[in-house]
């Protein structure tokens, strides 16, 4: 995170906030680059990934009707530039789907970026702007009191970054997956790639870590977050049939869900003849999935709790992470809500049981979602 740019992350994370948004600072766009072959080999990949660009500031809301709505920030100290970069952030907006997108620079920008803001439909601000927003955005939140003010404070977000880099190497495919990846990949394909990241390093993981236990409630945030996008296309296409909603959202649609049952089939048939030894497994679905889906039902029937939760999950990690404590989930600054609380517990308690974790993740989660006493 550049020291130039930082206040006017903080500050922009600070406005989404007061406008009801749950964020994320820095970050990446990457993908995992694959490296050249042998001709007839397939490639293989390559020990960096390939990056493509950085965001700055994200956040994202729950509107009417459960729609997911996202809003992107980009902040630099200087305006030089601010004219090809509008272009940029337009691009970064589309790939995001977002709703809004603001860029935001330290003095005012050129005439020239100024006539392209309502043709990209980009909000150009300066930080004397970002001041005033907040101030027509009145917020019933202790945003300047502890701990919430931690969010905001730059010493405090990079302490948060930083603890999120300094993993055990060992952690470094979750670490990269939560950092970047999940960002590139398919929305459909995170609500079960996830799992599969926290399964693989299942043994690797203690909840008495602090830096753990943040990676895992970071993670639940993701989670929730994933859900959401699944909840809401389950709301539009099949709101009186969640088991079908949900299965054809985790394969992308019908036909793709068509295409693995047909493929679920034509291997039941294979095994059935012998030719698959009988400890092979052919369901569709993974194991877990009635537990999702009982999950992505209980956030469907409450939607008016998904962004308090995410917010106290992300106010959560940055607690931990900092290795800070607070003596009851009262004191989140006017943030807790016990149904929301209980959401948020319940996300962390499904990766927990889905993945293997230890079961001291959740009861430390539990212990600072809900108040309740560590065993």
């Amino acid at each position: 995170m550049s020291e130039l740019d930082l206040g006017l992350k903080v500050a922009s994370r600070r406005l989404l906030w007061r406008m009801g948004y749950t964020t994320r600072l820095d970050v990446p766009l990457r993908s995992v680059a694959m490296a050249d072959a042998p001709p007839g080999q397939r490639g293989r990949r390559s020990s960096e990934p390939e990056a493509y660009t950085d965001l700055d500031v994200l956040g994202y809301t729950i509107s009417g009707g459960f729609r997911v709505q996202s809003a992107i920030v980009d902040c630099k100290t200087s305006s030089k530039g601010s004219t090809n970069r509008m272009f940029w952030v337009r691009g970064v907006a589309d790939f995001f789907s977002a709703d809004t997108a603001y860029m935001v620079r330290e003095k005012d920008l050129t005439n020239a970026a100024r006539q392209l803001t309502s043709r990209l439909k980009i909000s150009a601000l300066t930080s004397s702007d970002v001041t005033r927003l907040e101030e027509l955005h009145p917020c019933n939140l202790a945003l300047d009191a502890e701990p919430l003010s931690w969010l905001f404070q730059p010493d405090k977000a990079t302490t948060v970054l930083r603890a999120f880099g300094g993993l055990d190497k060992r952690l470094k495919p979750l670490a990269d997956y939560r950092e970047f990846t999940y960002w590139v990949t398919e929305p459909y394909r995170n609500p079960m790639q996830l799992v599969e990241e926290l399964t693989a390093v299942t043994k690797l993981l203690d909840p008495r870590i602090p830096q753990h236990l943040a990676l895992v409630l970071d993670c639940s945030w993701l989670y929730l977050l994933s859900l959401s996008h699944a909840v809401e296309s389950m709301r539009a296409t099949h709101i009186a049939d969640p088991d079908r909603g949900l299965q054809e959202y985790l394969f992308g649609g019908p036909a793709g869900l068509r295409e693995k049952q047909g493929l679920a089939q034509l291997l039941e048939t294979i095994k059935a003849n012998g030719a698959l030894p009988d400890q092979v497994h052919v369901d569709l679905l993974p194991t877990y999935f009635p537990r999702l889906r009982e999950l992505a039902v209980r956030i469907l029937a409450r939607p008016d709790t998904v962004l308090p939760a995410l917010r106290m999950l992300e106010l959560a990690t940055s607690i931990t992470a900092l290795g800070q404590r607070i003596e009851k989930p009262e004191d989140m600054g006017g943030l807790y809500n016990e149904v929301a609380a209980k959401r948020a517990a319940d996300v962390v308690g499904f990766l927990v049981g889905s993945a293997g974790l230890d079961n001291g993740f959740r009861a430390r989660a539990r212990s600072l979602l809900l108040g309740e006493p560590l065993g």
